[in-house]
């Protein structure tokens, strides 16, 4: 019998996705796993009670006419639904705008401010050690006039940061200061790969990269002559863009799938090839201002690839405490910052122009000409505030179904957005040595759990001094991405968070712990101190052609998206397409904007 595409996915995919959803779930802490120490403890990635709160949206809990909600009598000028990076620029930019006698309430979800700009920390034999969650990566700007710059200026961030030293007894190596640059954008030969069975060093010099490889990675040839390159790569997938355009083997899409899913959550059979050129993959050399990637590891600028200890948590934190400045301990500057504990009490009281309002998951957004209404849940029960206007800086997955009353067109638009989900592993270590005796500090793998992971050069402050050395306690840093080539992007990315929901902590543990012993030996799994897991369930947007600029004569989703709705604008880094921390501040400072004439 001829058993059609579609036969398979209803019959087979779907089918096993129906009997994982009526198997019973691992709940609370055999799912959250532990989290560490200090401030984040609580909010290791999307905690247990943040995944049931969203389902109960998602299952229509609230979808009743009238909810039976507490007005809290508060009233506000500006409401932002989420404290994640674009939810934190709106609420940075209204204080431009209105610098006195107005205030803004932000709501959010989770434990702690920050979106997925958080980080986990350890204490092992004593030392403290921070890693990111999620985000991580800043340049320095230089460039007066611009929005980065003016963004520096504003939070008061300085423009020289100290690093850990390397030993110069010990044999010499190359440290990336991020947890991204080394898996594709800056070249080093102390960033091994495991390849066909054992570990290379400076695989692109060595020989060992096959030449298709390399071609992939350091051709400069341009392959289309138009100027309007930019909507023509949107027409096409990645993949399409590596076999079909520049005529390369499937073997090289299957080495990009992983660089590509772990930025944009999908691999290339998925996204659009103008993902891939926005975030500087090869291809692109031969265009106008293409991003000049790969980059010599000792050619980089000293103003790039920088990251504080714990990720982009620190540009989350130096807005809170630009906005709310008792509620970080000690003064504003980076030390005290970054290293000082949230006053969790102090970010909500009555009176001060700007309020956080964590644990409080909004569940309906309303307006009418004058107000608009922001209902939320919060420990087992509901609150209703109002506000002049409203800027939801949630996920499109989120808006379309709290926001009353959309129009068709942005019902649909947001619709079309598809998302996927990312597992970041945090694991303490004693000691790196078994990295120390490959000659390695970032690792590359093509089998088993995961892709790549890292120790890193770490920034040092007066409160935060790490030791760096083979046998000093340190942190490696796996994003493993959920993607599942060949699949309509929307099923991978549901077939991902079936996958994270349906999985204990343990059962990740194990198949970590088991990675670990293939391409370390059993010394490394000895050494390890402490693993923490964060579970993104919509991590990424996956920009799908036609994602920027549209298919046919229709707008893109995104463009309509933007569009305000009377009262309420929306704003989430997912509509740059491209997301990091200054897309995302763009995205709210443009919402506000948007909003001003209710203002």
């Amino acid at each position: 019998m001829e058993i059609t595409r579609r036969d398979f996915l209803n019959g087979t995919l779907l089918g096993s996705g129906a009997r994982l959803l009526r198997a019973q779930p691992p709940a609370g802490r055999a799912w959250d796993g532990p989290g560490g120490v200090g401030d984040y403890a609580a909010c290791n990635g999307n905690p247990w009670q943040v995944v049931e709160a969203a389902h109960r949206i998602r299952e229509g809990a609230y979808d009743a006419d009238i909810l039976p909600s507490r007005d809290t009598g508060e009233a506000f000028d500006l409401v932002v639904v989420g404290a994640g990076m674009s939810g934190l620029g709106a609420a940075l930019y209204f204080r431009k705008s209105f610098p006195s006698g107005k205030a803004c309430l932000v709501l959010d979800n989770h434990p702690v401010f920050g979106g997925e700009s958080k980080r986990n920390e350890f204490v092992v034999d004593g030392v403290r050690l921070m890693a990111p969650q999620g985000a991580n990566e800043f340049d320095i700007p230089v460039r007066p006039g611009t929005d980065d710059y003016e963004i520096w200026d504003m939070l008061g961030i300085p423009r020289r940061f100290d690093y850990q030293s390397w030993d110069p007894s010990l044999k010499p190596l190359e440290f990336d200061r991020t947890n991204y640059g080394f898996q594709h954008w800056l070249h080093a030969p102390s960033f091994g790969h495991y390849w066909n069975g054992r570990w290379v060093r400076d695989f692109w010099d060595s020989g060992s990269a096959p030449e298709a490889l390399r071609k992939w990675k350091f051709d400069r040839r341009r392959y289309y002559p138009g100027e309007d390159f930019e909507s023509w790569l949107d027409t096409m997938t990645y993949q399409d863009y590596i076999e079909k355009v520049i005529g390369l083997p499937h073997e090289v899409t299957e080495y990009a799938h992983p660089i590509l899913a772990a930025a944009m959550g999908l691999g290339c059979d998925a996204l659009s090839a103008y993902a891939a050129w926005q975030i500087g993959l090869p291809g692109f050399r031969g265009f106008p201002n293409a991003p000049p990637f790969p980059v010599d590891f000792a050619k980089v600028p000293d103003n790039e690839w920088h990251m504080f200890p714990g990720g982009n948590t620190g540009l989350a934190r130096y807005i809170v405490k630009t906005l709310a400045p008792d509620s970080i301990t000690g003064s504003h500057e980076l030390n005290d910052i970054i290293t000082g504990r949230v006053r969790f009490e102090r970010l909500d009281r009555p009176g001060m122009p700007f309020r956080f309002r964590l644990g409080a998951t909004v569940v309906r957004v309303e307006q009418t000409p004058e107000r608009v209404f922001v209902t939320y849940e919060r420990r087992g029960r509901l609150h209703r505030v109002q506000t002049k206007v409203a800027v939801m800086a949630g996920g499109s997955w989120t808006a379309r179904r709290i926001v009353r009353d959309l129009p068709q067109e942005k019902q649909e638009a947001l619709g079309q957005f598809l998302h996927s989900a990312v597992l970041v592993f945090n694991v303490a270590v004693r000691h790196w040595r078994f990295l120390y005796d490959l000659g390695v500090t970032a690792a590359r793998w093509t089998e088993g759990f995961g892709f790549s992971c890292n120790v890193r050069r770490q920034m040092l402050l007066r409160g935060y001094r790490p030791r760096l050395h083979p046998d000093s306690p340190n942190v490696l840093t796996f994003y493993v991405p959920l993607y599942y080539p060949g699949l309509p992007p929307g099923i991978q990315g549901s077939r991902g968070r079936l996958e994270i929901i349906h999985t204990s902590y343990a059962e990740y543990e194990e198949r970590l712990r088991s990675q670990i012993r293939k391409l370390f030996g059993r010394a490394a799994e000895q050494a390890i101190a402490g693993i923490i897991l964060n579970r993104w369930g919509h991590a990424y947007v996956n920009p799908t052609p036609g994602f920027y600029f549209g298919r046919g004569r229709r707008p893109a989703p995104r463009d309509v998206v933007r569009r305000p709705f009377g009262r309420i604008a929306f704003a989430h880094s997912e509509l740059f397409g491209h997301q990091f921390w200054l897309g995302a501040i763009r995205e709210g400072r443009r919402a506000l904007e948007q909003l001003r004439e209710y203002l």
